[in-house]
């Protein structure tokens, strides 16, 4: 089995076993280090990099969003929507600003208490 295969494997494995709420969680993990990596490299000037890991962090969020079901999650899913996308605007934002650093750690913080949320609720450590 070649690498990519067995990548692909092991992605499909831990998606059939990991329950959705984990998940989640999970996913949220991923966009705080991806903020995170986007504020370091805005403070040492590496404006590709703070782009690249932007960019990263949004394609999470905008899973996220196509995850959400409106119909069925009303106005808690529709919060989620809105905070997803105003997170999203504000990522974008920050690409290349002066106060990038401090730009992201506020809009990681805001995520973080999500994070947090969906945690309690899986039952994982805050």
């Amino acid at each position: 089995m070649n690498l990519s295969k067995h990548a692909i494997a092991a992605y499909q494995t831990a998606v059939m076993t990991t329950p959705p709420l984990q998940a989640v969680v999970l996913l949220y993990d991923g966009i705080l280090v991806r903020i995170h990596n986007a504020g370091i490299a805005a403070a040492q000037g590496d404006y590709t990099r703070q782009y690249q890991e932007v960019s990263r962090a949004i394609e999470i969020l905008r899973g996220l969003l196509a995850a959400l079901d409106l119909q069925a999650g009303g106005k808690v899913a529709a919060n989620l929507a809105e905070t997803y996308r105003v997170s999203m605007r504000a990522l974008l934002a920050t690409v290349g600003r002066k106060d990038a650093e401090t730009a992201c750690r506020r809009i990681g913080e805001g995520l973080r208490t999500l994070r947090n949320a969906w945690a309690e609720i899986a039952g994982m450590p805050v």
